[in-house]
């Protein structure tokens, strides 16, 4: 019986393994793949160092200072200042050397600069109505001559009692003499005119005497001047171009006088030699009727129907005149004449920055 129950016992025990070894392992899950979590790490900016600052060169920089001065002095001078302005040159340059001396050069440059500039108008506008005066040219701008002389008197008065020199005082002078350019402008612009009537007129003496065949070269030369007169007109140097219709005026008039003459001595000429033939035909008459001519050849008398000369070709007359408008065009004139004159006026010394 004992037998039995461990047979079965044993039989339970191998039935048991086998059952175990034939059921399959549960699967185990697999590991997740770790989750790699991205950072971004923010960049730094990095700061730019600033450029190092260049030291500053005194001593170029004084120097460019003395060239602008300078320049302002020079410039007073050539305009006239020491004829001008002799004692008013001299406290600037007095001043100047001081702000040397003191080492205050650099703090009183620009108000250096602005007093020579005030020199160098003053002397131009002195220059101008000097001009003027001597040649009686207010009488054709008498307005903007009044003006400049009222802005002239506020310079000369502040010179004098050696007051502050503002910028109303620079800003006077200039006046002066943008208004003093200004009558000289008008007054050449008159000027040139008559005398481009004039020249217009000897030219069409000469041309009424045919010196464009006869003289050729100077009637030439004198019509080139009138015609550059006309451009300089028209570019508004009426001053230079007013030279040149003078000149013009001048050629045409000798031409048509020498032309004259000498056509006036070959008239008489001619007359001379036509009383002589008729002389001689009057004693021709006389002689044929003392001692008829038969119809025989003489020696020395040729057939009437003889050519002893070749025939000269001239140059027609009218050909040889050089063609120039009575009128010069002035638009500019008729239009706008005050705004073209008030921008010819030489602009006056600026004051440097």
């Amino acid at each position: 019986m004992k037998k039995v129950i461990l047979s079965l016992l044993s039989v339970s025990t191998v039935l048991f393994f086998i059952s175990c070894g034939s059921k399959p392992a549960p699967e185990e899950p697999e590991p997740e793949a770790p989750v790699i979590e991205e950072t971004t790490e923010k960049e730094t900016p990095v700061e730019e160092e600033a450029p190092a600052e260049e030291p500053i060169d005194e001593e170029a920089e004084l120097a460019a200072l003395l060239e602008k001065i300078d320049n302002a002095r020079n410039a007073a001078v050539e305009a006239g200042a020491e004829d001008y302005a002799p004692d008013a040159l001299k406290k600037v340059d007095d001043y100047l050397e001081e702000c040397k001396a003191k080492g205050t050069l650099k703090e009183n440059a620009d108000d250096i600069i602005a007093r020579y500039n005030l020199l160098e108008n003053l002397s131009k506008a002195q220059e101008s109505k000097k001009e003027i005066d001597e040649n009686g040219f207010a009488q054709y701008d008498q307005k903007d001559y009044d003006e400049a002389e009222a802005e002239l008197a506020k310079v000369m008065e502040a010179l004098d009692s050696d007051s502050a020199l503002d910028n109303s005082v620079l800003d006077a002078a200039k006046n002066a003499y943008s208004g003093y350019n200004t009558v000289l402008v008008i007054t050449y612009k008159k000027l040139a005119k008559d005398e481009r009537d004039l020249a217009y007129a000897a030219k069409k003496d000469a041309d009424s005497v045919k010196a464009g065949v006869s003289q050729k070269e100077r009637y030439q030369a004198a019509a080139e001047s009138f015609k550059n007169a006309d451009s300089l007109y028209a570019m508004q140097n009426a001053k230079k171009a007013r030279e040149l219709y003078i000149s013009a005026k001048n050629d045409f008039a000798a031409l048509y006088k020498e032309v004259s003459e000498r056509r006036a001595a070959a008239q008489a000429a001619i007359e001379e030699a036509k009383k002589r033939v008729q002389e001689s035909e009057n004693f021709a008459v006389q002689a044929d009727e003392e001692s008829p001519i038969t119809d025989e050849n003489v020696d020395g008398i040729e057939d009437e129907d003889a050519v002893l000369l070749e025939e000269d070709v001239y140059e027609a007359p009218e050909d040889a005149e050089i063609e120039i408008e009575e009128d010069i065009e002035d638009q500019y004139i008729e239009e706008t004449e005050t705004v073209i004159v008030k921008d010819e006026a030489a602009e006056p010394a600026k004051e440097e920055e």
